[in-house]
């Protein structure tokens, strides 16, 4: 049988740990193999001082190690233990070292045991580091969270207490100006006329400028604010200086000021009342999360833009007019105008049943009925209303579809000549947007359209009363009493309680008379009614 001594010795060597006692003095008397491996050069160490050793170390661990072991060597402390970092030159090592006393033939000894961490301690390290990150990130989240829910309650609070569209436009981008990182913010309109795209209003921190300028739709392609407006889509450019033709954009004297933009389109439905832009002072400010609040911000916009244009249409009337050349040999009136060698303009629609449009063209000739065989549009009929020597009233039943069309947006055809090749279309709608959504289709549809003039106007919405008021002001009192007579007498009922004879006697005038002021009262009447 093994000794005792011999066995716990042959056991000491065989532990993966680093082992060594030493006595009072804190002389080494024994070391294992994992203490004589350690290091470049192995040594069993036996007879070194190993508290003197340690003390002259200028390290702060060597001397709390120092200080432990001699607290247990005196008897001060039962034990000691501490964690210390080992490095060598390619690898990073921590240790953690114990401190135990014994005795042993009445002489107090202590074993010093030193035991690698290092997996442990990379794990706390890996530990800390990401509770570091998530308490970084949790921090930059709340400091996000504290500056959009301010900024969206000033934007929504702006928007929704404006009284004008102009109005939300100015505090919108005040507020958005005044908010970090952003420096700048300008909302832009559509100038359907020239097909341009310019700031209408714009804040911004400093002394950032904003030029008076403006962008061509269809030839700015590269500028955000031209795509975000054509493709209805956020567009960023999260680094300026990225771009050749930045230096171009506005605002172009503010040097280092703006580094990234992005911009917005505000759209309600299928309506765009412009773009909103944005710049900032940092490059790639512009992430998913900053631009899903933004893009939530062009839509309260958007929104409150559209609440303010209906109130505005239930108490006013706005009324734009759109004149367009059309050059296009498949437009219907085109080919009549050349089918018949005549000058065609128009005079007014009707739908029947099903919705098929029965226009009204005047031709500036007599027209033969053999004439107008050959002069279909489209598969439709042409009707010879009415003729005399120097013009004719044709009815035109076409599925065109041009019409219906434009009655989709609003759209009141107020003009419709052709003369030789050219159509001159002058139309009426209720608003801007309608306007663009209408010439968009005559672009789309035609060869080449042009655009003559655009005049926007807002009057009062017509009322009962004021369409009274306005009919009795352009009868005259012989009209007026006339009409008021035949109605009230069931002149228009059928069989008639009166005659025209009767009702000429009752005013102290001739039949012709009474039937001359009834016919020109019935004229304005309808004047009133269908123009």
């Amino acid at each position: 049988m093994v000794p005792r001594h011999d066995l716990a010795a042959a056991t000491l060597e065989t532990l993966p740990v680093t082992i060594a006692v030493i006595d009072d003095e804190g002389e080494i008397l024994l070391t294992n193999r994992s203490w004589r491996d350690f290091g470049p050069d192995p040594d069993d160490h036996v007879g070194a001082d190993y508290v003197a050793t340690a003390a002259t170390a200028d390290d702060e661990h060597a001397r709390r190690a120092t200080a432990g072991i001699e607290a247990v060597l005196a008897g001060e402390r039962d034990s000691f233990e501490m964690e210390y970092p080992c490095h060598s030159a390619d690898k990073k090592r921590w240790f953690m070292m114990r401190v135990s006393p014994f005795t042993d033939d009445g002489q107090r000894l202590v074993s010093l045991v030193h035991l690698e961490i290092t997996e442990r301690k990379l794990a706390e390290i890996a530990a800390e580091e990401n509770a570091r990150q998530v308490r970084n990130e949790r921090e930059a989240l709340e400091h996000v969270l504290e500056r959009v829910d301010g900024l969206v309650r000033n934007v929504t609070d702006a928007a929704v207490g404006a009284g004008t569209r102009a109005e939300i436009e100015h505090e919108v981008c005040a507020c958005l100006a005044e908010t970090d990182p952003y420096v700048l913010a300008w909302i832009g309109r559509a100038d359907v006329t020239a097909q341009r795209l310019s700031p209408h209003e714009w804040a911004s921190q400093g002394d950032i400028p904003l030029e008076d300028d403006e962008l061509v739709i269809g030839t700015d392609e590269e500028h955000p604010a031209v795509r975000a407006f054509v493709d209805g889509e956020p567009a960023v450019v999260q680094n300026l200086e990225s771009v050749a033709d930045a230096d171009r954009w506005w605002p172009t004297g503010a040097g280092d000021a703006v580094r990234s933009v992005t911009a917005l389109p505000l759209s309600y439905g299928e309506v765009t009342y412009g773009v909103l832009v944005v710049f900032a002072a940092d490059a790639d400010a512009f992430d998913d999360r900053e631009l899903l609040v933004l893009e939530s911000l062009a839509g309260t916009i958007a929104t409150a833009m559209n609440a303010l244009e209906v109130r505005r249409m239930l108490t006013t009337e706005t009324v734009v007019s759109v004149e367009v050349a059309i050059e296009d040999p498949s437009l219907f009136v085109t080919a009549l105008s050349a089918t018949l060698e005549a000058a065609i303009s128009y005079r007014g629609v009707t739908y029947d049943g099903d919705g098929t449009p029965h226009l009204y063209l005047h031709a500036d000739r007599a027209i033969a009925p053999e004439d107008i065989h050959d002069a279909s549009p489209n598969g439709g009929d042409v009707t010879i209303l009415s003729k005399t020597d120097g013009r004719t009233i044709l009815e035109i039943t076409t599925d065109d579809g041009l019409v219906t069309a434009l009655s989709e947006y609003g759209a009141v055809i107020q003009e419709l000549t052709v003369a030789e090749t050219v159509a001159d279309l002058t139309v009426e709608l209720p608003n801007g947007r309608s306007a663009r959504s209408a010439y968009d289709l005559l672009e789309r549809r035609y060869e080449r359209v042009e655009l003559v003039s655009y005049h926007e106007t807002d009057e009062p919405t017509p009322t009962r009363e004021s369409i009274t008021t306005r009919l009795e002001s352009s009868l005259t009192d012989r009209q007026f009493t006339a009409l008021r007579k035949a109605y009230y007498a069931n002149y228009f009922e059928w069989p008639r309680d009166v005659s025209g004879e009767e009702l000429a006697e009752s005013m102290g005038i001739s039949r012709s008379t009474f039937h001359q002021h009834l016919r020109t009262a019935q004229r304005k009447l309808l004047d009133e009614l269908l123009e």
